[in-house]
């Protein structure tokens, strides 16, 4: 019975640890490309961007099939007649029928009537090629907004993504913190125990309050980095069931060799996304123009009409002179022309056409000045960034220093306790601050690949 239990006790135990191992295998670990391109495949902003091109290539499409049939139809109905047999008199020529009455429902019997329809337009001075040339725009512009969405993606994921690397990277250095200060408690506390006369109970407290700052800081940096998981998780559009981490454990600084801020402002000024929005809008509003400039002239049409009636027991005189709503077979084909003589309302939709095309116009010139500005905002911050980076490397090491010689100073008995905690304190603020400073140039250069439409994370 023992041994029965023993082998139910591992089976149950094997169970277990493959579950256990199987949800372990299912925790995705990401890096920041898997991320980006996680985030273009499920982001709402990009999804809505996406559907506003498709409606734009579907308006497209309509404007292009409006050159061929936009009218062509049928109709088709059905409905009950009553008989009336007749005949033609040979003498007179009129019609003659012996049926004066009919009765209800024995003598109704059905009628069918077919009517199609179709226009073909011939020459329309421009109206239908200026709206096929304002869809085609709209299909720039909407690839346009859509190249805008993914931009302005990417910089949120980088920056949520170097976020999370540096509260990793931060909650080390607290830890490695906590620990020499664990050490020295142990120390002090030792120290006191054997009544030495070089440490006090007050150097305790005073270390005691530092680890109390150590720890609050240990929470808060906790606390941060689980905000920005679930930010991240929600930009990339992961489920909350959907367990996940980032690759990157250690916050380096990215390489990367700048050119002047004169090419970057000429090369922002061909590829952002929003001038070509803005410069297809404009395209699509000169196009109009022309569509409210063709209804000064008439619109040349052929039309086409196909009439056919049936009615069941009513009689067909088959004459061309003689009128039969019930019975008949009318083809016809015809060219002319619509005309709006309203030249009034035609100026005015000219009007406004021009005057929107005015406006966006003018709204090209403020873009340019405002990329101008942003790309010269986010080179400075670049390079005030990598300034600052490098003056805290150097901090970094003289806090290093600083605390290494206090350490040794403690450790053989000649050092002082308000030293060594000064000490702490200098190299976990370098220590953050420098991190920092990554974490800043690494999202300064994610700022200025999207101001320039330049990535410099592929150099």
């Amino acid at each position: 019975m023992g041994i029965k239990c023993t082998v139910l006790c591992l089976l149950i135990l094997f169970c277990s640890l493959k579950i256990v191992i199987g949800q372990e295998s299912k925790k995705l670990v990401l890096n920041l490309k898997a991320c980006e391109e996680l985030a273009f495949k499920n982001n709402p902003k990009i999804k809505d961007a996406q559907l506003s091109l498709k409606i734009s290539e579907a308006k497209q499409i309509q404007a292009s099939h409006a050159k061929i049939l936009p009218k062509f139809q049928v109709r088709n109905v059905w409905g009950p007649s009553p008989r009336a047999e007749g005949e033609l008199d040979p003498t007179g020529g009129y019609v003659i029928s012996e049926d004066v009455t009919t009765t209800i429902p024995e003598d109704l019997r059905y009628f069918t009537q077919v009517d199609l329809d179709l226009i073909q337009p011939i020459y329309t001075f421009g109206k239908l090629s200026s709206l096929a040339t304002a869809a085609e725009f709209g299909v720039e512009a909407g690839q346009a907004g859509l190249e805008k969405s993914e931009e302005n993606v990417r910089l949120e994921v980088r920056k949520l993504y170097w976020a999370l690397v540096l509260g990793k990277e931060l909650l080390a250095v607290i830890g490695d913190t906590k620990k020499e200060m664990t050490k020295a408690e142990s120390k002090i506390e030792e120290l006191l125990d054997e009544g030495a006369e070089e440490v006090s109970q007050k150097d305790l407290f005073k270390l005691q309050i530092a680890q109390y700052e150590v720890n609050k800081r240990n929470r808060e940096t906790i606390d941060k980095i689980e905000l920005t998981k679930s930010v991240l998780r929600i930009t990339l559009g992961l489920s909350e069931n959907t367990d996940y981490d980032i690759e990157t454990e250690y916050l380096d600084p990215l390489e990367t060799n700048l050119d002047s801020l004169l090419i970057y402002t000429a090369t922002a000024i061909q590829n952002r996304p929003e001038l070509a929005q803005l410069r297809a809008g404009i395209g699509a509003r000169r196009a109009l123009i022309g569509v409210s400039k063709s209804d000064y002239y008439p619109q040349f049409f052929l039309a086409g009409q196909i009439k056919y009636n049936f009615a069941k027991d009513r009689f067909d005189p088959k004459g061309q002179f003689i009128y039969n709503p019930t019975n008949f077979f009318r083809p016809g084909i015809v060219v002319g022309f619509s005309w709006n003589l309203n030249f009034v309302q035609t100026r005015d939709k000219l009007r406004l056409a021009q005057a929107e095309y005015t406006k966006l116009s003018q709204n090209e010139e403020l873009l340019v000045s405002g990329i101008k500005l942003e790309v010269k905002k986010a080179y400075l911050e670049v390079t005030q960034a990598g300034t600052n980076l490098r003056g805290s490397r150097k901090a970094l090491r003289a806090s290093d220093n600083w605390l290494r010689s206090e350490s040794m100073a403690w450790d053989i008995g000649v050092g002082e306790v308000k030293e060594l905690i000064d000490a702490f304190k200098a190299s976990g603020t370098m220590q953050a601050a420098h991190l920092e400073n990554i974490f800043k140039y690494n999202v300064a250069l994610a700022e200025l690949s999207k101001a320039t439409g330049h990535d410099f994370y592929e150099n």
